[in-house]
């Protein structure tokens, strides 16, 4: 049995904002017959998440961008917060 990795796990990775990463699933449309000979088409869809090691932070972006665009606003109120209390 083949091993489990990050990639097929979590999905593939896009690029790092500070310590979290941004990965994405690609699933492609698929087509098959059923019990009756007809031929049906599934939808392939994309997902992207933000993670933090195997911690998922937030998972359903529909585009890695926007994931991106989520965990830059985050890092900037943790950065915020942190130089409230630090002052």
């Amino acid at each position: 049995m083949a091993t489990k990795t990050k990639a097929t796990q979590l999905g593939s990775y896009v690029c790092k904002v500070g310590e979290y990463d941004i990965r994405h699933k690609i699933i492609q449309p698929t087509s098959g017959k059923n019990h009756k000979g007809d031929v049906i088409i599934s939808p392939g869809s994309v997902t992207s998440s933000v993670y933090l090691g195997r911690d998922v932070i937030k998972s359903g972006f529909n585009d890695h961008s926007k994931a991106i665009k989520y965990i830059w606003s985050r890092i900037k109120k943790m950065e915020k917060r942190v130089w409230y209390l630090t002052k």
